[in-house]
C-alpha cells in the first residue's frame, strides 16, 4: 500500500523506485533465481592454457608443436638414494615401476613419459653389421649383477644425453611426464602421485615431486583448507557487520543484497563458460566484500535520514536519491578497477575482468534499487539513540570521529602534515611503480610458501637437474636440401647456438638430435674413436645416421625431434634452465636475437632457415610476463582516466576528477612499494588484485566528499559540512573498512603464500585509502575550498534541497 511519501506519482529516482517497487522487485528476483540456477553449474577447474596470452607468438608456437615436442604441464619425479647409487636391483625396479605408474595417471600423454626405463629414451648402439638406437632399460631391468654394471657403464658413457634423467652423482633418477592440457584432473593427479611416493619411499629412498602440473595439483589438495578460510572470513565479516549495524533494525539487509550480487556474478560466469579457479578464490571474495560494503554505506545513510525525517518511506526515497550519485560513482570505480585487465590477451584475466565487472556492477541493481525496495516493505527499524552533533543534526557519532574532523579542518601543522604525507605517498608510489618487478622472482612457485613441500621438492630437484624447459624450433626446407634440419650446415649452426647459450650462463644444458644421436652414432660408425664424436662430414651421412637411429625406435619416436617426420622441415632444440624468472628469460631471448643477427643472418647457406623461439614451458612464462608488463601500464592508465572522467561528470568539475585521480595514485601505488619490499613480481596472479585495490579504495573518498557536498547544499558552512561528513559518513566508511579487513584478515593464514601476501597488501591498501578518503581529501577541501564544493554556498540554498541534489 502506498504511503504519503509516494504521492501517487514519482518525481525523483527514489520516489520512482517506491512507486514501481512491485514490478521492479519481481524482475530482480526472477533474474536472481535464474542466475542462481546457472551458478550451480559453474565448473570448479583450472585451464592451464587460460593462464597465457592466446595471441603471443610463444603461445602459438607451443600450441602448434606441443603434441610433438611435449606439453608444458609436466610432472617431475626424482627418486634419490641416501646410500650407494641407483644401480641396484631395488632402485632400478622402483624406476621402472614408477615409470609405469606415472603412465597410468589420469590425463597423461602416453607418448611423453620419459625416464631411464622408458622406451622413448634411446642411445646409439653398434651391433654386428648395423647401428641402432636402443632404450637403456626397456622392457626390463637387468636381472644379473653383470647386467647392472653394464647399464651403469652405458649411462656413464652417455651422461650428456641423460642430463635430464640421471643426476651426475649417480644417486638420483628422474621420471618426467607431460599431460594433455584439456583432460587433467588435478585432484586425481595429486592423489596418484602421493600413492606412488608412499609405495616406493623408504629409509634409504626419497622421492620428490615437482612440475607445473603439481603446482596446480597442490592447490586442489589445499582446497578444503581454503574453503574453511573462506567460511571463516565470511563469519568474521558478519560479526563485524553486526557490531556496526546490529543495534539498529534491519541490519541484515546488506547481507541479502551482497548475496544477490554474488549470485549474479557467479551466474554470469557460468553463462559465459568461465571457470572457477580455487587458487583465485580470494578475488571473488574481495568482490563480495565490496558489494557488502556498498550496502553498508546505503544502510548507514538510511539510518541517518530516518533520524532526520522520522518517516521510513521518505527516508527510503531520500536515501535512494542522496546515494544515487556517490553509489553509482563508487560502483563505476569498482568496475573500472577490474574491467580493463580484460583488454589483454590472457584468457583468465579476460574472465576475471568481464565476470568481475558484472559481479560488482550488480550492486547498481541490488544496492541502489533492491535495497530501498526491501527497506520499504520492512517495518520501521529501531534506531540506536545517538547524541546530537553538528548544527541541528541528530546523526552524531563517536567523540573520536569529532576529534578526527577537527584534525582535518583546523589550520596548522597537522593539516600541513597530512598534505605533505599525501604528496609523499604519490612520489613513493610513482617511483615504486617504475621499478616493480615482472614475473616470478625465484625457482618454484610463489603461489606457495617457501617451506611448502612443493617448493622444497622443486629446490631439491633443481640442485641436480634443471627441469625448466624451453624450445627453439627450426623450420627449414626438406631433405635433400643442404639447409634441411639434418643438413650439416644447419646442424653446425645449432651446435654453435648450443655452445653460445651455455657460455652465456643462463642455460644449463641443450639437447637436440645432434647431441642425442648424430654425434654418438658418427663416433660408433668410426669404430668408437672419440675424435669422431662430432657432426657428420656430409648431408648424406647425416641422413643415414638419422635412419639408423630411428630404425629400431617406436613408430612415432622421430616426431619428438622432428615434428613433421618423416619430413625434416622442423626440428626442436631443447634448452634446460634452472628457473623461469623473467630476467633470465629476457636475457636468453636477447642472446638468441644476437646469435641470429651475427651468425645466421650473415651465412648465405642458412638463408632459408628460420628459428622460432621460445616455446615450451619457458616460452609460455615469457609470453605471460611480456603481456603482464604491458597490461599493467595500460590498466593503470585506463583505471585512473576512468576515475578522473567519472568524477568530472559526477561532480561537474575537472578539479574533482584530478583530485580523485591523484588520491587514487597516493592511496594505491603504495602497493608497488610493498611488492618491491616483499620481492613479489607482477604476474597473472597478482595483477587483478592490484587492479582491484585501486578501484575499491577510491570509494571511501567518493562517499565522504559526496556527503560534504550534500551538507553544503543543505545549508551548512564548509567546515561544518566537513565535520558532519566525517562524523557520519566517515564512521560508516570506517565500518565498511572494518568489515572488509576482518574478512581479508583470515586469508593471512592461508596455506598459500599468494593469499597471505595479497591479503596483507589489500589490508595495507584499504588502510591507506581510509586515511586518504576520510582525512586527507577533507583536509584538502578545507584548505583549498574547491569550487565544486563551495559553489553551493552561494545563491538561494533553498533551491538546493538534499533530495533534489541527489536525484
Amino acid at each position: 500500500m502506498m504511503t504519503a511519501g509516494s504521492r501517487g506519482k514519482f518525481h525523483s529516482f527514489g520516489s520512482a523506485i517506491i512507486w514501481f517497487r512491485q514490478p521492479l522487485a519481481l524482475v530482480l528476483l526472477i533474474i536472481t533465481l535464474f542466475m542462481g540456477y546457472r551458478a550451480t553449474h559453474l565448473p570448479i577447474a583450472t585451464r592451464f592454457e587460460d593462464l597465457f596470452p592466446a595471441n603471443h607468438p610463444n603461445t602459438q608456437l607451443y600450441r602448434q608443436f606441443r603434441n610433438s615436442y611435449g606439453g608444458a604441464q609436466t610432472l617431475v619425479l626424482m627418486i634419490r638414494v641416501k646410500s650407494g647409487d641407483i644401480f641396484n636391483f631395488k632402485t632400478l625396479h622402483d624406476i621402472q615401476d614408477m615409470t609405469s605408474e606415472v603412465d597410468a595417471l589420469p590425463g597423461i600423454n602416453h607418448n611423453e613419459v620419459f625416464s631411464l626405463a622408458s622406451y622413448r629414451v634411446l642411445y646409439a648402439r653398434a651391433l654386428p653389421g648395423e647401428l641402432v638406437a636402443a632404450p637403456y632399460m626397456y622392457p626390463k631391468v637387468p636381472d644379473t649383477q653383470a647386467g647392472v654394471h653394464d647399464l651403469k657403464d652405458i649411462v656413464n658413457t652417455h651422461r650428456e644425453q641423460l642430463a635430464a634423467y640421471v643426476t651426475l652423482d649417480g644417486k638420483g633418477a628422474l621420471v618426467i611426464a607431460s599431460f594433455n592440457d584439456q583432460s587433467l584432473n588435478y585432484k586425481a593427479l595429486f592423489d596418484g602421485v602421493e600413492k606412488i611416493i608412499a609405495k616406493h619411499q623408504d629409509a634409504n629412498t626419497r622421492i620428490y615431486a615437482s612440475g607445473d602440473a603439481m603446482f596446480a595439483a597442490w592447490g586442489y589438495h589445499y582446497l578444503p583448507r581454503i574453503k574453511t578460510i573462506f567460511l571463516l572470513s565470511i563469519a568474521l565479516m558478519l560479526v563485524v557487520l553486526y557490531l556496526s549495524l546490529g543495534r539498529n533494525g534491519a541490519w541484515w539487509v546488506p547481507i541479502l543484497t551482497g548475496i544477490c550480487s554474488a549470485i549474479w556474478g557467479l551466474g554470469f560466469a557460468s553463462l559465459m563458460g568461465f571457470n572457477f579457479d580455487p587458487i583465485m578464490l580470494v578475488i571473488p571474495f574481495i568482490m563480495t566484500a565490496r558489494d557488502l560494503s556498498h550496502g553498508i554505506q546505503w544502510q548507514g545513510r538510511y539510518y541517518d535520514e530516518l533520524r532526520r525525517l522520522d518517516n521510513p518511506t521518505l527516508a527510503c526515497e531520500s536515501t535512494a536519491n542522496l546515494m544515487l550519485m556517490p553509489g553509482a560513482l563508487a560502483i563505476f570505480a569498482n568496475v573500472a578497477g577490474i574491467i580493463f585487465i580484460s583488454t589483454g590477451s590472457i584468457p583468465v584475466l579476460r574472465q576475471i575482468g568481464i565476470g568481475g565487472a558484472v559481479w560488482m556492477g550488480a550492486s547498481l541493481a541490488m544496492v541502489l534499487v533492491f535495497q530501498p525496495i526491501v527497506m520499504s516493505y520492512l517495518p520501521r527499524p529501531r534506531l540506536r539513540v545517538r547524541a546530537p552533533s553538528g548544527p541541528d543534526r541528530g546523526t552524531g557519532h563517536s567523540p573520536f570521529a569529532g576529534r578526527l574532523a577537527a584534525f582535518a579542518i583546523k589550520p596548522g601543522f597537522a593539516r600541513l602534515a597530512l598534505m605533505a604525507c599525501a604528496v609523499g605517498l604519490i612520489v613513493v608510489g610513482l617511483a615504486a611503480q617504475r621499478s616493480v618487478r615482472i614475473g616470478y622472482q625465484t625457482a618454484g612457485t610463489p603461489i606457495y610458501r617457501s617451506d611448502a613441500k612443493i617448493n622444497l621438492d622443486t629446490a631439491e630437484i633443481g640442485r641436480f637437474v634443471p627441469t625448466n624447459i624451453g624450445w627453439i624450433v627450426l623450420e627449414t626446407p626438406d631433405y635433400p636440401s643442404s639447409q634441411s634440419t639434418i643438413g650439416v650446415n644447419t646442424i653446425r649452426m645449432a651446435d654453435d647456438l648450443s655452445y653460445y647459450l651455455q657460455t652465456r650462463g643462463d642455460v644449463v644444458a641443450v639437447l637436440d638430435f645432434s647431441t642425442i644421436a648424430s654425434k654418438p652414432m658418427n663416433m660408433l660408425l668410426h669404430n668408437g674413436f672419440p675424435k669422431y664424436y662430432a657432426i657428420p662430414d656430409g648431408d648424406q651421412l647425416s641422413a643415414n645416421l638419422m635412419g639408423f637411429f630411428f630404425a629400431a625406435a617406436a613408430p612415432d619416436e622421430a616426431q619428438s625431434y622432428f615434428a613433421n617426420a618423416p619430413s625434416t622441415t622442423s626440428a626442436c632444440i631443447r634448452i634446460l634452465l634452472p628457473d623461469h624468472t623473467y630476467a633470465r628469460l629476457k636475457r636468453i631471448r636477447a642472446d638468441i636475437d644476437t646469435f641470429i643477427h651475427e651468425r645466421v643472418a650473415t651465412d648465405p647457406g642458412l638463408n632459408q632457415v628460420r628459428l622460432r623461439y621460445l616455446g615450451g614451458e619457458a616460452g609460455l612464462y615469457l609470453a605471460s610476463d611480456d603481456v603482464a608488463a604491458q597490461l599493467n601500464r595500460r590498466n593503470l592508465s585506463l583505471v585512473l582516466i576512468a576515475i578522473l572522467l567519472g568524477c568530472c561528470v559526477a561532480f561537474r568539475s575537472v578539479t574533482a576528477g584530478v583530485l580523485f585521480a591523484a588520491a587514487g595514485v597516493a592511496a594505491n601505488f603504495i602497493a608497488f612499494a610493498y611488492m618491491n619490499g616483499r620481492n613479489i613480481g607482477l604476474t597473472v596472479d597478482t595483477l587483478p588484485v592490484i587492479s582491484l585495490g585501486i578501484g575499491l579504495g577510491i570509494d571511501y573518498g567518493i562517499y565522504t566528499v559526496a556527503r560534504i557536498r550534500d551538507e553544503v547544499i543543505s545549508g551548512m558552512k564548509l567546515d561544518d559540512a566537513i565535520s558532519s561528513a566525517i562524523t557520519s559518513t566517515g564512521v560508516w566508511v570506517f565500518w565498511t573498512f572494518a568489515v572488509m579487513v576482518s574478512g581479508i584478515f583470515a586469508w593471512v593464514f592461508s596455506p598459500l603464500l599468494f593469499h597471505n601476501e595479497m591479503s596483507i597488501l589489500l589490508i595495507l591498501l584499504m588502510a591507506v585509502n581510509l586515511i586518504v578518503g576520510v582525512l586527507m581529501l577533507p583536509a584538502y577541501i578545507a584548505w583549498r575550498r574547491p569550487r565544486f564544493i563551495t559553489r553551493y554556498e552561494r545563491g538561494d540554498r533553498a533551491s538546493h534541497a538534499p533530495q533534489a541534489a541527489g536525484a
